[in-house]
């Protein structure tokens, strides 16, 4: 029957299609929407935040590279915590990264319905029956963009990889321009105080960025389809989180060196203020506000267009594993992609999407990332400690076990600075987690972790010979034994 097929994803996309599709995904709010919130919060050190919470990424990162290499196959964070910890750990990531890159996809979503609400109200329309519906404009720009997103997703992941490309490589030109004209306006006066709040806001306000650089693991979720895996895997995921900090932190150092630090504190369109104030300089400010508007509305529709492949590998992956219904690891036979995770995948963001409340959702997905990250580092350092069998990296990170003990560290105490109403949601849904582990998981799947094998390690077979030396009376009186202990 067509669509029954269970065999393992091609591997179509290469170095730039993986790049991309990390860029693409952080390449977003961090740059669109954050740098007003940022700047009210540390002003030009906030510069400073970014970098850190690139360098934190960058732990990770590495992290997720020597486990991708070792295990390229489709899942990502969720495969080497359910490897590594086991499946009650899979079970918390998994679900908690599908449904936390589910909540963000209907973020993005939104978000490219608020660019386009605008443009469709000043066309001469008449959709009655769309003013009828009781949805907002920009969940209704929403809701289309994400079915053409799992649209194309469904089809083809070629596809998918050839629209990630052309959306971000358009997006990298425009904040190119804006870069470049901005860093000959560039006032070093107007960055001071660089520190208005004290250097005590650089981690708060590291917390609050951190969401920008969510996307690097959702290369690893597409470990399974990508060429080359041991040398293509390092270098996107690494190379897409340096590339994207410089961008972060330079555009803050010049948004606030031609703008001031009032005019764009608290502001969600801080970047389009600065680059109406430097390309205004060149004569073309209405051009530069409209283009800086048009990447706007890229990066939510590349950040949204890579979130759902992401996601719907990991319910895929799931399903494999036995984790969930293994018909959702069904592989297309026309199209080669899991149709039916992406399927349920859409299914729950455009359910997202029409009940709102996205914002709230995003902020408990980037609690739920930052408990998988933490738990990705741990899961690399059960590999390395317990000589797991099979484990054989074609990439190790430098400097262990430094780097996964501050990576796991670092992720789980920067939860610490989430609102609290944030850190609730999320842990509701890890109780979530732990009760489908219970009730579904547990009778169906043995426990075959790294970590398991470790603490249970298999029976040693003992034999002993015995020779006995019998006495006159018929009593033995010596016992002569040979063999393993046990």
């Amino acid at each position: 029957m067509e669509g029954e097929t269970e065999i393992q994803l091609e591997r179509t996309l290469g170095l730039k299609e993986a790049l991309m599709i990390g860029v693409g995904t952080m390449v977003g709010a961090g740059i669109f929407v954050l740098p007003g919130a940022a700047a009210a919060l540390a002003g030009p050190a906030s510069a400073i935040a970014f970098s850190v919470a690139g360098a934190i990424a960058m732990l990770t990162a590495l992290s997720a590279s020597e486990l991708a290499t070792a295990m390229p196959a489709s899942g990502g964070p969720y495969h080497f915590i359910n490897k590594g910890l086991g499946p009650l750990f899979g079970s918390i990531a998994g679900l908690g990264n599908w449904l936390g890159l589910a909540f963000a996809t209907a973020f993005y979503a939104v978000g490219f319905g608020n660019y386009v609400a605008p443009l469709m109200a000043s066309l001469p329309l008449h959709l009655g029956y769309v003013s009828a519906l009781p949805l907002s404009g920009a969940q209704v720009g929403g809701l289309v963009a994400a079915s053409v997103f799992i649209a194309v997703n469904y089809l083809s992941t070629d596809g998918t990889g050839d629209l990630q490309n052309v959306i971000v490589i358009v997006l990298l030109g425009i904040l190119g321009a804006f870069i470049a004209l901005g860093a000959t306006q560039t006032d070093l006066a107007t960055l001071r105080p660089f520190f208005p709040k004290g250097q005590g806001a650089i981690l708060p306000t590291t917390a609050l960025v951190f969401v920008s650089y969510l996307g690097f693991a959702q290369i690893a979720t597409v470990a399974g389809e990508i060429k080359e895996p041991g040398r293509n895997l390092p270098r996107a995921m690494v190379g897409g989180v340096l590339l994207v900090t410089i961008i972060y932190a330079v555009s803050m150092l010049i948004l606030l060196g031609v703008v001031p630090l009032e005019r764009v504190a608290g502001s969600g369109t801080a970047i389009a203020t600065g680059a109406e104030t430097i390309f205004g300089a060149f004569g073309v400010g209405v051009v530069g506000v409209g283009m800086l508007t048009f990447g706007g509305l890229l990066a939510t529709a590349s950040s949204a267009n890579a979130s759902v492949l992401s996601a719907s590998r990991i319910n895929y992956a799931m399903g494999r594993d036995g984790l969930m219904d293994s018909r959702l690891s069904k592989i297309h036979d026309d199209f080669n992609t899991p149709y039916r995770s992406i399927v349920l995948t859409g299914a729950l963001i455009l359910v997202f999407i029409v009940a709102g409340q996205v914002n709230a959702l995003a902020k408990a997905g980037s609690v739920l990332h930052l408990l998988v990250y933490g738990l990705l580092n741990v899961s690399l350092i059960v590999f390395r400690e317990t000589e797991a069998m099979g484990y054989e990296p074609s990439f190790q990170v430098p400097g262990y076990p430094v780097v996964p003990a501050l990576g796991s560290v670092l992720s789980f105490a920067l939860i610490g600075f989430m609102a609290l109403q944030q850190i609730l949601l999320a842990g509701g849904l890890i109780v979530g987690a732990v009760v489908w582990y219970a009730i579904y998981v547990r009778p169906r799947v043995d426990d075959t972790s790294a970590l398991a094998t470790y603490r249970s390690p298999p029976a040693v077979e003992v034999e002993v010979e015995v020779n006995f030396n019998v006495t006159g009376d018929g009593r033995a009186s010596t016992l002569e034994g040979g063999g393993t202990d046990g």
